[in-house]
């Protein structure tokens, strides 16, 4: 499928308004005096950090909105495509202590390495029909289906996730197949974590990630992820997009950033002159 016409309209959207309002929030704040890294660098180079740090971290919810976009369209392969998805289910004593030992002995690299399929066996075997169960819920940052009934569950984290974020989105992933084994078969249910690009030149090496996932199991990254969700190409494509609209908000960011320069020689002029 890749990205037609409709889909790159909605994440143009999504993204444009997206940064001229974080802009257009830059534009108005009165906290940004910087003294000491202006006196380093040019106030140009500051301003512009400055926005970019807050593109940053509101790309980080954004993704899985730009994810939800592509697999929606991707009617193929996809029946359904939702964020925020909340399961509920039932969890036994025994799945849930299973499920603590593969994450202890994951973290401390006891005589083991990530292996989803592996994981998945020790989840199975712990459950039992006679077993009491425990109400429980997961929200869950991207559900998607299959034209087949197959169900697939995503967290999707920054490019450089925290080793005690990377063990939370384990732990979900891994309840999620403890609750969803009772209504399907696990075989059925897959669980990825997903991250927008590879930081590295070369090989993703992050080791806090590398711990709890395995590449290409359940760990997806740039151009594995969004080519999964909407076929080949769709990472080049996705890239080629942000390029356009860069080319877009390149004279807003640059207007901007100018304003505040002139707002800034304006006030230091007054203060001179008092």
């Amino acid at each position: 499928m890749a990205l037609n016409t409709q889909v790159k309209n909605e994440i143009t959207s999504i993204i444009y308004d997206g940064l001229k309002e974080k802009i257009r929030n830059y534009q108005k704040a009165e906290d940004m005096e910087k003294p000491f890294y202006y006196s380093l660098f040019t106030t140009k180079t500051v301003d512009l950090a400055a926005i970019l740090q807050s593109a940053y971290t509101w790309f980080g919810s954004q993704w899985e909105k730009i994810a939800k976009i592509i697999a929606t369209y991707n009617t193929d392969k996809f029946s359904t495509a939702q964020t925020h998805y909340r399961l509920y289910g039932k969890i036994t004593r025994d799945e849930e202590s299973t499920i603590g030992q593969i994450l202890r002995e994951l973290d401390r690299r006891k005589n083991r390495s990530a292996n989803i399929i592996n994981e998945k066996e020790e989840i199975v075997k712990s459950y039992s029909q006679e077993d009491s169960t425990e109400d429980y819920d997961q929200e869950i940052d991207l559900f998607i289906k299959t034209k087949d009934n197959k169900e697939i569950y995503f967290e999707l984290k920054s490019a450089k996730p925290n080793k005690n974020e990377i063990r939370a989105a384990k732990n979900d992933l891994l309840h999620i197949l403890a609750m969803r084994q009772k209504e399907t078969s696990i075989e059925n249910v897959s669980i990825y974590l997903a991250l927008p690009y590879n930081q590295y030149i070369g090989d993703y090496k992050r080791w806090t990630v590398l711990r709890f996932f395995s590449l290409n199991n359940d760990l997806l990254i740039g151009k594995d992820f969004w080519d999964f969700l909407g076929g080949e190409n769709t990472y080049e494509e996705l890239l080629a997009l942000f390029n356009e609209i860069g080319d877009q908000i390149k004279d807003t960011l640059e207007e901007t950033i100018q304003l505040k320069q002139n707002e800034k020689r304006l006030i230091k002029t007054n203060m001179d002159d008092f």
